[in-house]
């Protein structure tokens, strides 16, 4: 395993970077990778994971100050801070004395800056924050479309989270069951590899095993995770009066958490198909009601469809194209408000040719009040 990339390149941010450069990367990357946007794409799902460890460091105060430190290092699980700075005075001390490491030699376990168990140097170092606290799961985004009147009246349907849980074939383990495990190469079972040599020789835990001293067969089932993937339905009510865009949070249904932690919440958010004749403003509904010459002309009275039902509407004598007739409490009901719905005469003529009907509108236009092109200029 390598050395964890450089946090600020993993956001693509300078080492200065503000809270809020970094806030705006980190969200910009997560939506770019996100599982849900690249289904089945492992490389984007791995550059998510990175962006996310990356974020949960540098957007944390401490934990950025002790990076900015101590680089990689501060990763590792159980790493102490006091402690690193402690060794550091105590060269420095032996350097101002005039004692110089050639006088004795001093083997360094770097292990001793971070606690027992670091095994993981070089490791994920979210999966090992993961191992010590319990990492929490993602929040899932998962977009439904529905149309206008499922979004008025509110719905119930079913989207498909991912699911993981303890692999059955290695318990969890991670391990090929029965395989063997033999001693380390690298370290020849020590668990320690040494990096600096001469009278400061300083060891760390090997690269090559973790520190285990011992490489077994990765499981097959899982691919050495320990944990395998799937989906499963979830059922969720989307209320009445929902908009496009709108977002329901569903606590405690996303993404499950590793090591204990808590799961994540899914997020709904409704895409409203567009409607042939009804738009909304808010909790306005505008409708552009289909009008024949005779019912603009006369007085009739319509059928209107509304959220509530239909209900009879009258056309005022003389409506123009584009009259707008309320109906009041007739729009979108969300919580304890409503909203109007505006009824917008469309007027249609016959179709084909009709004589008789043009020498009508024409011994009509002497009814004109005036010129309907008055005023008409660039």
């Amino acid at each position: 395993m390598g050395v964890p990339e450089n946090l600020y390149d993993v956001l693509g941010v300078k080492k200065g970077a503000s809270e809020d450069e970094i806030r705006k990367a980190y969200r910009k990357l997560a939506r770019k990778h996100h599982p849900d946007v690249n289904p089945g794409n492992k490389g984007a799902e791995e550059k998510f994971k990175k962006v996310a460890a990356a974020y949960d460091v540098l957007s944390t105060a401490d934990k950025r100050k002790a990076y900015d430190e101590f680089g990689d290092d501060s990763l590792k699980g159980g790493f102490d801070p006091e402690k690193a700075r402690a060794y550091q005075q105590w060269s420095q001390g032996r350097r101002q004395a005039g004692r110089p490491f050639d006088e004795e030699a001093v083997e360094f376990d770097i292990g001793d800056l971070f606690g027992a168990g670091a095994g993981g140097f070089g490791g994920d170092f979210g999966r090992a924050r993961a191992a010590r606290h319990g990492l929490r799961g993602d929040d899932l985004l998962a977009r439904v479309e529905i149309d206008l009147a499922q979004a008025l009246s509110g719905i119930e349907l079913q989207v498909t989270v991912p699911t993981r849980s303890e692999c059955p074939t290695c318990g969890g383990t991670g391990d090929q069951p029965g395989a063997p495990v033999v001693t380390c190469s690298t370290c020849n079972g020590s668990g320690k590899q040494q990096v600096a040599q001469g009278p400061m020789r300083m060891v760390v835990p090997c690269r090559t095993c973790g520190g285990d001293g011992k490489i077994s067969t990765p499981c097959t089932a899982c691919g050495g995770n320990g944990e395998i993937t799937g989906q499963r339905p979830i059922t969720v009510r989307i209320p009445p009066g929902a908009d496009n865009g709108s977002r329901l949070r569903v606590a405690g249904k996303g993404a499950p958490g590793l090591a204990g932690g808590g799961p994540g919440d899914l997020v709904i958010e409704t895409v409203v198909r567009p409607h042939p004749f009804f738009k909304r403003d808010g909790l306005d509904l505008v409708l552009k009601l289909p009008v024949t010459l005779a019912e603009a002309l006369g007085s009739a009275s319509v059928e209107v469809p509304t959220p509530q039902g239909t209900v009879k509407l009258t056309i005022p004598p003389g409506s123009q194209p584009g009259t707008r007739l309320r109906l009041r409490g007739r729009g979108v009901k969300r919580g304890d408000k409503q909203g109007d719905l505006y009824a917008e005469v469309d007027l249609r003529l016959p179709d084909g040719e009709n004589p008789a009907l043009v020498e009508a509108a024409r011994a009509a236009e002497k009814d004109q009040g005036k010129p309907v092109r008055e005023g008409l200029r660039l």
